[in-house]
C-alpha cells in the first residue's frame, strides 16, 4: 500500500510538521483531518486540492509540465525555472510566499504577479539526467488573465525560437551540464571569461539548487513545492537586466549573530553603505557582437561609487550607443516607487532586490517599437522596474514577527534616491 506525504525540501523549512496519510486517497476526509497536526499555509481543503495525488478527491485535474532552466537569471541563491513563456518558478519560502499574498495594492505594479504554487518532482535517471516536472490544476485563473493575453505574439514566438529547449544533467562529480537549443550567447566578464548559452549565474544557481535537493532527498525522485511568478522579462526579445541589492541593511530580524555580522560587513565594505544600493548581477545585450555581457554579485561588491556609476552607464550601452531615451522612463518609475515605499509605515525590505529591465533589440527585431519610442506595443514597456526577493521582508502584523519597525524603510529610500541621482546625471 502506498503512503502519501506532503514532501517539502527541508532546507527551505517549508510547511513543517504536516502529515497526510493515505486516508486522503481513500477519501476518508474525517479521518484524514485528525491526522494533520499542523497546517501553516493552507486550510485542509486547499491543501488536498493542491496535491497532485489528490486531484480525484476534489475533482481537480492536474497536468505535468516539464520545467526548463530560466536563461536570464542574473542573481539569487536558488535556480529559477521556466514554467511557460510568461511564468517562472522557484523553491517556495514561507515568508516570501506570505508576502506575495499580501502585497500592498500600490506596490503590485512594482512586483511580479504571484500565480500560485505547484508541486514539483525532480527525477534523476541512472545516467544523471534530470527531469523536472511541475504539477498544477489544468484550470487556472491566471492563465486566462488579461495580463497574460496582453503579450505580444511576435515577441512570444521569437522568445520560443531563441530560447529553445534545455535539459539538465547532474554529474557524479556534482557539476551540472545544461544542454541547450538556443543561439543566445552569454559572455561572463569575470576571471573565467567563459562563454555559455545560459547566463553563467543561472548555471551556478541550478547546480547549487539541484545538489541541495539531491542531498535532502536520497533517491531517484525528489518532491518539493515551488511558487509561480510572472516572467517579467518575457515581454522583451533581448532583455538587458540589472539586479540591485537595495538598502543600507541586508540582514533580517531573525538571523543569527554570526550571519548578522557577515551581512553588516558586506554592507560596510560595498556601496550598500555609501549609496544604499549595490550591483548584485547584470546582463546587457550588445547589438554589435550579438551576445550578452554578464557580471555577478562579486563584481558588484568590488565596486566603489565611481565604479558603480560606470557600470550603470555600461548597462544602458548597447554596443553602439548609450540608450539615453530610456533615462526618463527609468527615472520616473524610480520616483513613483520612492513615493509608494515612503507611504508604507513599518515595512522593511531587507535583502530584497530591484530589477531594472529593457529590451536591447533593434527596431527590426523589437515587437511594437523602435529605439527611442516610449510607446511600446501591447504588453511591452520601454523599461520595467520590479521588486523581488522578499524572504526577509517584514511589517507590522506579518506572520508572528515580534520586531516592529517605525516609519518607512529609510535605507531602501536612500538607495532609490541615489539611483535617481545617478541616472539623472547621465542625461
Amino acid at each position: 500500500m502506498n503512503r502519501y506525504f506532503i514532501l517539502i525540501s527541508p532546507f527551505h523549512q517549508v510547511l513543517p510538521e504536516v502529515w497526510c496519510l493515505r486516508a486522503l486517497m481513500e477519501k476518508h476526509l474525517t479521518t484524514a483531518t485528525t491526522l494533520i497536526t499542523k497546517i501553516t499555509l493552507y486550510n485542509f481543503h486547499d491543501l488536498i486540492r493542491r496535491m497532485p495525488e489528490c486531484s480525484g478527491v476534489m475533482g481537480e485535474e492536474y497536468e505535468s509540465v516539464p520545467l526548463q532552466p530560466f536563461l536570464h537569471q542574473v542573481s539569487g541563491h536558488t535556480g529559477m525555472f521556466q514554467y511557460d513563456d510568461k511564468t517562472v518558478c522557484k523553491p517556495l519560502n514561507v515568508r516570501e510566499y506570505n508576502f506575495y499574498l499580501n502585497v500592498p495594492h500600490n506596490l503590485k505594479q512594482f512586483t511580479a504577479e504571484f500565480r500560485g504554487t505547484i508541486e514539483v518532482e525532480i527525477h534523476e535517471d541512472s545516467d544523471g539526467y534530470v527531469t523536472i516536472l511541475g504539477h498544477r490544476p489544468t484550470s487556472t485563473d491566471w492563465q486566462k488573465s488579461s495580463k497574460c493575453e496582453n503579450f505580444s505574439e511576435r515577441a512570444s514566438q521569437k522568445v520560443k525560437k531563441e530560447e529553445g529547449q534545455h535539459s539538465l544533467r547532474l554529474l557524479r562529480s556534482g557539476s551540472v551540464e545544461v544542454s541547450t537549443q538556443t543561439d543566445q550567447v552569454f559572455d561572463s566578464q569575470d576571471s573565467t571569461n567563459k562563454t555559455e548559452n545560459i547566463n553563467p549565474w543561472s548555471l551556478r544557481c541550478h547546480k547549487k539548487t539541484l545538489t541541495k535537493l539531491r542531498k535532502a532527498n536520497q533517491g531517484p525522485v525528489t518532491h518539493c513545492k515551488f511558487i509561480l511568478l510572472e516572467n517579467v522579462a518575457a515581454q522583451y526579445c533581448h532583455p538587458s537586466i540589472l539586479d540591485l541589492k537595495m538598502g543600507t541593511r541586508q540582514h533580517g530580524d531573525d538571523v543569527s549573530p554570526d550571519k548578522k555580522e557577515r551581512f553588516m560587513k558586506k554592507c560596510q565594505n560595498t556601496t550598500s553603505s555609501s549609496l544604499g544600493v549595490r550591483i548584485c548581477g547584470m546582463q546587457v545585450y550588445q547589438e554589435d557582437s550579438d551576445k550578452y555581457v554578464c557580471v555577478n554579485k562579486y563584481y558588484g561588491r568590488s565596486l566603489g561609487v565611481d565604479g558603480f556609476k560606470q557600470t550603470l552607464h555600461q548597462f544602458l550601452h548597447n554596443g553602439f550607443v548609450l540608450r539615453k531615451d530610456l533615462l526618463d522612463p527609468i527615472i520616473q518609475k524610480l520616483k513613483d516607487l520612492h513615493r509608494h515605499i515612503q507611504s508604507h509605515d513599518t515595512y522593511r525590505f531587507y535583502s530584497s532586490s530591484l530589477l531594472i529591465m529593457y529590451d536591447s533589440s533593434s527596431q527590426d527585431d523589437h515587437p511594437g517599437k523602435g529605439l527611442g519610442n516610449d510607446k511600446a506595443g501591447p504588453g511591452s514597456n520601454p523599461v520595467d522596474v520590479r521588486m523581488i526577493d522578499f524572504a526577509h521582508s517584514t511589517h507590522s502584523g506579518f506572520q508572528n514577527d515580534t520586531t516592529v519597525h517605525s516609519g518607512p524603510d529609510q535605507g531602501y529610500l536612500y538607495g532609490l534616491k541615489n539611483l535617481i541621482d545617478v541616472f539623472t546625471d547621465m542625461r
